[in-house]
């Protein structure tokens, strides 16, 4: 493992323990709410869903609702979703397009910026008739590679900074603006929201709870990144396999799937896996501009890796240069111990731009053009609906996240019962850990602070 800090002073407090009680106690949920969630930068959803004047989402983050939706002048917006008469929440859908927000209630509306444009009756409003001041109340919002970041605090950094340069620099190659949304998931998990950042935050596990990853990733020569705020990121090299076990005699089946998705034959690497990488970095370069997907910027490594940059809070993002999975971990708004984990895939289509006639002409027979056929945006493609359940149903093999992250769902449940036991007090971490200190170190940080 190759270890990048921000600074030497993370070395430092790197190692140590994390107390089991805020993993348990409503107090901490409090603390966590004045000093982390209403102070961080926080991945509300995806610009793609606000790409036209009126189209809106709400983003309900625990003790809040927050309306976005993109202006007639073209401006994304994000208000609180609460109307200025009552109190009653404004919008009820989760997400479409509007001419304006009209309250349930009493009817009074507001425009798209916010502001109120019909109050019925308003003679009747004897001492003062609303007006500008009942506006919506705004929201910092900003836009990052196709992604709507919000932030509650009056005054917030920009989110640049709070991302900070060395992050953003080196995932600049990724243009995730460019990819569409494929599935749309939630799942209400049992355990509090920290236990699950914790999980996307280290490769101790995976020998022993993902044993598929031996077949396709090196979790030994990983890089971590720990980053100021609190993110923190992991590389991981693909196309391969854990040296910890045998080296396989031919290809796996995972191997086999993405040698034959570029066009390699995974009979010429029987007796030759360890070169299986390299030839992929090399065959993606090579076809890549013919399959419409432009690979300039990127490195030989990330043509063939997978990388997870987690920001913090909430979000885990995992990825290659041709799919996204933003993984979002959400509080219960009453209780500690309970917590919703949302999926969002993106998948990155071939753009005719790029490759010119290759996919314009495509569909000749030959082997190439039926990877550009399937790699073009169908004309009926439709946002996919979100798809909420129980981490039950992901137990009894109802609903799946893929099998990693079912894995996953299906331990938290455990951790957290474990966290209630008189037996254990706190948790002990180790070098691969270092990355669920870091998470921690700074919400201690945030919380000690006042935010």
């Amino acid at each position: 493992m190759t270890i990048r800090y921000v600074n030497h002073t993370d070395r430092e407090h790197a190692i140590t323990n994390v107390g089991k009680q805020r993993y348990l106690t409503g107090t901490q949920l409090d603390a966590e709410w004045d000093a982390v969630w209403r102070k961080s930068w926080l991945i509300a959803g995806l610009a793609e869903d606000v790409a036209n004047a009126g189209d809106f989402f709400v983003f309900d983050i625990a003790r809040e609702q927050i309306l976005v939706t993109r202006t007639g002048a073209g401006d994304v917006r994000a208000y609180y979703n609460v109307c200025q008469h009552r109190g009653n929440l404004l919008v009820t859908e989760e997400r479409g397009t509007a001419a304006n927000f009209r309250c349930a209630y009493h009817a009074w509306t507001y425009d798209l910026e916010g502001q109120l444009s019909a109050v019925p009756y308003k003679e009747r409003f004897v001492d003062r008739t609303p007006g500008c001041e009942q506006a919506l109340q705004t929201v910092h919002v900003e836009i990052w590679k196709g992604i709507v970041f919000v932030n509650l605090d009056a005054d917030p950094m920009p989110l640049a900074r709070y991302l900070t340069a060395e992050l953003t620099t080196l995932l600049e190659p990724y243009r995730f603006e460019k990819m569409t949304l494929a599935e749309d998931q939630t799942v209400r998990l049992e355990c509090n929201w920290k236990a699950v950042v914790d999980n996307f935050s280290e490769l101790y596990h995976v020998d022993f709870l993902h044993p598929q990853h031996r077949r396709m990733v090196d979790c030994c020569n990983d890089t971590v990144h720990l980053f100021e705020n609190g993110h923190t990121g992991l590389e991981v090299p693909g196309a391969t396999f854990n040296p910890r076990f045998p080296v396989p005699a031919e290809p796996t089946d995972i191997h086999t799937a993405q040698l034959k998705a570029w066009g390699l034959d995974p009979a010429d690497f029987v007796g030759r896996v360890p070169d299986i990488r390299r030839a992929i970095q090399v065959r993606r370069r090579e076809v890549g501009r013919d399959m419409g997907f432009d690979f300039d910027a990127f490195s030989d490594a990330q043509l063939s890796d997978v990388w997870q940059f987690n920001f913090f809070p909430n979000c885990m993002l995992t990825f290659t240069p041709g799919h996204l999975w933003i993984l979002r971990v959400r509080p219960d708004v009453h209780d500690p111990e309970r917590c919703q984990l949302d999926k969002l895939s993106l998948t990155m289509f071939a753009d005719p731009e790029v490759a010119g006639d290759a996919v314009r002409d495509a569909g000749g027979g030959g082997s190439r053009s039926h990877f550009i056929v399937d790699g073009v945006k169908p004309a009926d493609w439709q946002r996919p609906e979100r798809d909420v359940f129980d981490y039950d149903a992901v137990i009894a093999g109802d609903k799946t996240m893929t099998d990693t992250i079912d894995q996953d769902v299906e331990l938290l449940g455990n951790v957290q019962r474990g966290m209630r036991s008189a037996g254990f007090s706190r948790t002990w971490l180790n070098d691969d850990e270092m990355r669920v200190q870091h998470f921690h170190n700074e919400i201690d940080r945030l919380i000690e602070s006042g935010g």
